[in-house]
């Protein structure tokens, strides 16, 4: 059991159990309704929830009615396991992960069409997405931190900025690595000329004394 605030009203909490949530109204402190099979998320405006249970599946739920419009996965046996499930930060995209075929799958809201299958390395241990929905960060108990980006057919504009679709990507990048090859050996040059110089104005006036000890010897002998 956890507490939600919904997002769309600050006055309005839901309590999650296991089978459905029940919305409260904190200001009159009263209890407004309950919503079967609603696992506690829900998008900005309040209007689509989404139904994920342990044992398989996935639904989107519309909270108003507390009825099933859409289903992203359809409830087959898959076992008990762990289920992360989010909608992003634009409410565009459906995350789920399922700790027992280690994937995180991306649908999209509008059609409930998958959009990737991604196989995690490891066990996840969070996930986020980025303000303007179009990445996903996810972490892993190895150590890893790893950036996603949703490829959407639909939004051919973002893809083709990406750096792996820009033809001339490597150009750039070797250019780079030259510049910064470059400005590494005139900091290297530079750092040892600084270091030679006090041992070489050593050197010059040691030479000087010894030039002049020999002249007064020269001319003590005169």
């Amino acid at each position: 059991m956890f507490i939600v605030a919904m997002p769309h009203r600050a006055n309005l909490v839901a309590v999650i159990n296991p089978d459905k949530g029940m919305l409260f109204d904190i200001r009159t402190k009263k209890f407004l309704k309950s919503v079967p099979k609603w696992g506690g998320f829900c998008t900005k405006d309040g209007k689509y929830g989404l139904y994920a249970p342990t044992r398989g599946g996935l639904e989107l739920l519309e909270l108003k009615k507390g009825s099933s419009v859409k289903t992203f996965i359809p409830r087959v046996a898959e076992g008990v396991f762990t289920v992360i499930c989010m909608f992003n930060k634009t409410d565009e995209y459906v995350l789920y992960y399922h700790s027992g075929k280690k994937t995180l799958r991306v649908f999209r809201l509008t059609d409930a069409k998958m959009l990737a299958n991604y196989r995690v390395p490891a066990e996840l241990s969070a996930i986020e997405t980025t303000e303007d929905g179009r990445a996903v960060v996810i972490a892993t108990v190895d150590g890893c931190l790893t950036v996603l980006a949703i490829a959407d057919p639909n939004k051919n504009s973002f893809l083709s900025a990406l750096p792996s679709r820009d033809e001339t990507w490597k150009k750039k990048m070797d250019k780079q690595r030259t510049a910064k090859l470059f400005k590494a050996a005139a900091a290297i040059t530079k750092f040892c000329v600084s270091v030679s110089e006090p041992n070489l104005k050593e050197e010059v006036g040691s030479s000087i004394n010894n030039s002049q000890l020999h002249t007064s010897k020269i001319l003590s002998k005169g």
